[in-house]
Parts: structure tokens; sequence; C-alpha cells
């Protein structure tokens, strides 16, 4: 008889899964010859493992591959910025033979299905064989009845696959469907996604959905994404979504009452919200990304509009907004009613022939003063201009007010940055002096600069620069460049 400890789930099963950490062969052995250790380190064992490693279950004789696939297409990236440039996939092609699998076959595939939890995978022609034997496997039902996570990215005709995934336990459904080189624009892949998405589960907390394809008409799944909102809405805590959203599905969104995150991609604020005076609220929103051609009208929307601006004010947390999204002081104005962010990010980039970060040091001292509780903060990516009206002081104002900071990337100019800071240590502003007096500063040891240039004459100005670097980062250790010997130096300076 089996010794009690293995009927005991809480120990035995935690036993199991650090047996399948350590060596995944191993494990499998010793639940072949251990009846006790079967079912536990089964479901270890398949618990996140790949449609890949599932398709070898199923015998050669049935399933079979053959030569490889190098087929090119377009994939959008996981952080669902932009999408990747042509590419190619090289990988065996799974492809059928004349014979079908047995019962036993098929049951053996089942049970390892059976276990898997979380599937995340690149779809491509190459799994469509092995789809039509799980199909004829479970022909009623879907195969993975535990599934709780699911994050595919996918070719559009294998769209119809989907239904193989759904389960009533699903709590994270992640679609993003590629465009393939070439594509067929009358194929009916929208109606594939749409079942699918009409049918999620009411307990469903995730839901992403992006779309690369310009036959798969993404604007027509509006209905779709609206009624699995009004299903789910009680218990989404995070959604994103990069299609086209009409007005009402926005209001929808605006009333989910347990959404932690909500990103925002491609997709215009529709004119008639700018104006709405409807009650409606995001109280439990935490992170918000926006990335539009009119990511500003969000802001605007999200700060002024509606009367849910004190729930939003009081939760948000982190705070990104793309590259269409100018920094200047009229933005900056908008965030600081954010006033619990800890994270802020804007994607603005200059353009190559003149330097178009707006904030001066005000702008940053006002920020400070809001937005205490930063830890992170990017407004932009520094160019080489050397224009910008932001200063070292800017620094100063950032690590004293907003000691939590771990990261800072901003403009500042550095055409007199030795004068500058000679100017804080010698400083008769009360203000300013009990600033650059105080002990409290910002913990920040790597410091970025990019492409901002510094030119020093001599060892005494690259000396005062260094103090004024060490007074306003103390723990200060690295300057992070694209370029520049000076700024070579100045690292080097710090380490010393």
């Amino acid at each position: 008889m089996p010794h009690k400890i293995f009927e005991i789930d809480e120990i035995f099963r935690p036993i199991a899964g650090h047996v399948v950490d350590l060596s995944g062969s191993s494990a499998i052995a010793l639940a072949c010859c251990c009846k006790a250790f079967e079912e536990p380190v089964l479901s270890s064992y398949w618990e996140e493992q790949s449609l890949d490693k599932l398709a070898r279950v199923i015998p050669t004789g049935v399933l079979k591959r053959s030569g490889l696939n190098r087929s090119s297409y377009y994939v959008c990236t996981p952080e669902g910025s932009k999408v990747a440039k042509e590419s190619s996939l090289t990988c065996a092609v799974l492809q059928t033979t004349t014979r079908l699998p047995t019962q036993e076959e098929r049951d053996r595939l089942l049970r390892y299905a059976f276990w898997i939890k979380r599937i995340t995978c690149v779809i491509t022609r190459r799994f469509e064989a092995f789809f039509k034997i799980l199909q004829l496997s479970s022909p009623t039902e879907t195969p993975f009845p535990n599934l709780r996570g699911l994050t595919l990215w996918i070719y559009p005709p294998l769209l119809r696959f989907l239904p193989l995934f759904v389960s009533s336990r699903m709590s994270t459904f992640s679609i993003s469907v590629y465009r393939d080189t070439p594509f067929d624009p009358k194929t009916v892949e929208r109606d594939y996604l749409a079942a699918v998405v009409a049918a999620l589960p009411t307990s469903l907390r995730e839901f992403t959905l992006r779309i690369d394809h310009a036959g798969l008409g993404s604007g027509e799944l509006k209905e779709e994404v609206l009624l699995m909102i009004r299903r789910c809405g009680q218990t989404l805590v995070y959604l994103k979504i990069d299609v086209e959203l009409p007005a009402v599905t926005i209001q929808r969104v605006m009333r989910l009452p347990n959404l932690r995150t909500w990103e925002v991609h491609r997709s215009l604020l529709p004119a008639t919200l700018t104006s709405c005076s409807e009650a409606t609220y995001l109280p439990a929103l935490r992170s918000l990304a926006l990335s539009a051609t009119n990511t500003y009208d969000w802001v605007i929307f999200l700060t002024s509009s509606y009367p849910t601006v004190d729930a939003v004010r009081s939760t948000l947390t982190e705070l990104n907004l793309n590259d269409h999204c100018a920094v200047d002081p009229i933005l900056i104005a908008q965030i600081c009613v954010f006033t619990n962010l800890t994270r802020l990010e804007v994607g603005w980039s200059c353009p190559e022939d003149r330097c178009t970060f707006a904030l001066a040091d005000d702008d940053l001292s006002r920020l400070s003063l809001t937005l205490p509780r930063l830890e992170w903060l990017t407004l932009g990516h520094q160019c080489d201009k050397n224009t910008c009206r932001t200063t070292f002081r800017s620094l100063l104002f950032l690590s004293a007010r907003c000691p939590r900071l771990t990261s800072i990337l901003i403009h500042f100019n550095t055409m007199q940055i030795t004068q500058d800071i000679r100017s804080l240590f010698e400083t008769t502003n009360p203000g300013i002096k009990e600033l650059w007096d105080s002990p409290t500063r910002c913990q920040i040891e790597t410091f970025s600069v990019f492409e901002t240039p510094l030119s020093l004459k001599g060892s005494d100005e690259l000396d005062v620069v260094k103090r004024g670097f060490l007074n306003v980062f103390p723990r200060l250790r690295n300057i992070a460049r694209r370029c520049g010997r000076t700024w070579q130096c100045l690292t080097e300076a710090l380490e010393k």
C-alpha cells in the first residue's frame, strides 16, 4: 500500500511539481514507475507545455514532421506597440498520413491535453493537420477543459480552430491576428473570431484583441466586443483592444467596476464623447496606456470631460502615452491631476530637424510637486539638438521631491551646465538652497542621457559637473549614453 503522505494533496503535489522543475524527463520516468506520482506529475508537467510538445504525443505514423516551413509573415509584438518586420519562421511542418489515430491514441492525447492550463504559441499553417486531429479526437467539446490562459499569435485562416481552446474556466484570452502575405480578402475569418468572442465565459478576467490583417474587417467586430464586455464586465480586470471602438463601447468600458488595466490602441476617441455628461466611473483603474493618433484628446477626455475624473485621479498609478502625444506644458498640466501616479511614460520623439520638447524648469518643478510618488519618469526620447529650456535644475527638483524615483529620462540643456551647477552651489534663493542642501534624494545609480551632447573645458569643469551630479544623485555610478567621449570621462570620474 502507498504511504499515507501520498493522500495529502497539499504536501505531495508541491513535491511532484518540484521534481518536474528539476527535470521533466526524470519526472515522467518517475510517473511511469510509481502510480502515486502519475497524476500529480502529469498535471504539473503539462500545465504550461507547448502545442509542439503535445503534438509529439501523436505517433509519427499518424502525424509526421516533414520539411521546413519558411513562409514570411508579419507578427504583432506581444507589447502591442509595433508590427514586427517581415521575417521567416523555420520549423517542421506537421502533416497527416493516411492512417487515422486509434481510440487509444486519441484517449492518450486528450488525457495530456486535459492537464494543460496555459497556452502561449504562434499559430501558423503548420499546425493545421494537428488541429484536425484534435477536432477528430474531441468533436463536441474542447480538448482543453482546464485551460485558464490562452495567448496566441495566429494566422487568419486558422481562426476556425479557435473554438478548440474556449474553456469554461478561461480567465485570460489574448489573440493577435497577424497579416499573412499574400492573403485572401474574401475569407470569412471574421465570423470565426466573432463566434469565439461571443462564447467567452462570464468569468473572464483578461481580454486582449489585436488585428493586423487587412482582409479581416476588424471594424465589424464592434458588436461582438461590446457583447463580451457586457457579459464579462463584472470580472474583467485587464482590457486591451486594438480595433476601432464606438462611443457606446467606450461608455460601457468606463462603467467596468473591477477594471485595473486598460490599453487603448488605434481607437480614436469619438467626438460624441467629448461633451457627454453621463456619470460614469472607473473605480478600480490602476494602469492606463493610450496609443492612438488623438491620444491628447483621450487625456483631455479623462481629466476634464467626465464626472468620473475624481475616481480616476484617486486610483490611477501608471500612465503610458504613445509618440503621438507631444510633451508640452498643457499636457503636463492635464497629467498632474493624477496625483497618485508612480509611473509616467511618454514615448514622444523629436523630429530630425528640431527639438520639440517644450517644457521649462518651472513645468518640471510643478510636476515634481504634484506627483511626489513617482518611481519611473520618461518624457520622450532625448535628442542631440541641445536647445530645450529645461536645465540641470529640473533634475534637482525631481530628485529632491520624488525620492522614490528609480529612472528619469527627460531632455535637459547642457550648453551652460557648468555655470548652472555653480549657480546652484552659490544660490541665495531660500527655496532652491533648501532643495540643494536637503539630504532627501532619489536613489538612481544609472542616469540615461542617450544623444544629449556634453562639452566641458578642462578638469575643473569636469569636477564641477561631477560634484553636481553626485549632489543630485548621491548613488550615481554610471551614465548611459549612445555617444560622447565627455560623458565617458564623467562616468570614469564617478567611479573614482
